[in-house]
This record gives C-alpha cells, sequence and structure tokens, in this order.
C-alpha cells in the first residue's frame, strides 16, 4: 500500500464537500452533501438543525459512511475516501464548542446554535481508500481498520 496516513489527513483536509450516508427506518440508506464539517485526525465533526431527517436517522441506527472525495480529477490520478464508523451525538458544552470551532474554521459563515443545531463526530472504525495512480490493480483499494 504506497497511500501514507500522511497524504490520507491532507486529502481530507483539502475538501470543501463530504457525503454523509446514514440509515433511515426502512433499512435503506439516505445520502446527502454536507459542507458543515470539521475534521481533526480521522474524526468528522457535522452540525445539523435538531428537526433534520438525519437525527432521526442516526438515534435509530448510528452507523455511518463519511465519502470525500475532489472534484475535477484525472482519472490516471483519481483518489477518495470513504470513512465508516459510528455518528454520537456531542452533549457535553466544552466538547460542543471544540467541535464547533472546527466546523466554523472550515466555514465561518455557518450558523451554528445550541438551542436548534445538533454536533455529531463519526467515530471511524475503517476507511476505504481507492487509489488509481497505483499501478498495480490489486493494490488501488486500500482498507485500514482502526
Amino acid at each position: 500500500m504506497a497511500v501514507t496516513e500522511e497524504k490520507i489527513k491532507e486529502y481530507l483536509k483539502m475538501n470543501r464537500t463530504i457525503i454523509l450516508s446514514t440509515i433511515d427506518t426502512d433499512g435503506v440508506p439516505d445520502i446527502r452533501t454536507l459542507g458543515g464539517y470539521g475534521i481533526s485526525d480521522y474524526i468528522i465533526y457535522f452540525s445539523t438543525l435538531k428537526t433534520s431527517n438525519k437525527v432521526k436517522q442516526i438515534k435509530g441506527k448510528n452507523d455511518v459512511a463519511v465519502f470525500i472525495q475532489h472534484e475535477n480529477q484525472f482519472i490516471s490520478k483519481f483518489f477518495n475516501v470513504t470513512i465508516y464508523g459510528k455518528a454520537i451525538l456531542i452533549e457535553n458544552d466544552s466538547e460542543y464548542e471544540s467541535g464547533k470551532t472546527l466546523i466554523l474554521s472550515r466555514k465561518p459563515s455557518l450558523k451554528i446554535y445550541k438551542e436548534t443545531h445538533n454536533i455529531y463526530k463519526v467515530i471511524p472504525s475503517k476507511i476505504k481508500v481507492l487509489d488509481f495512480s497505483e499501478q498495480n490493480l490489486n493494490e488501488r483499494i486500500s482498507i485500514i481498520k482502526l
């Protein structure tokens, strides 16, 4: 595996949006694009309105996937990362503020209020990396268990 932890973390920082996948009450995957998120190592923080479908879905089953892929890549260097884990509601005030700070550092225009917004952190259990720059087809997909 040629992909390094440093390369993955740098790639995660450079992205503008993520795709979050949750599971609805019928067990069907549901995906959406999020711009309001922050990153610390491999932990993804995101905010959402307390009334959103994400909140209901995560409360029912907190297994999620976060997909990160930059736009306009050449196929020969195509690269993306999927982080699988559990979405945990942040209830502690100081941790909430830390998550909020991470999110606002990426997107300062957001308005996040504890009364109306939840912040979640995705605790990763597995990372999948697709790297088309690898010449060996068997090495293009890497799985990292955490």
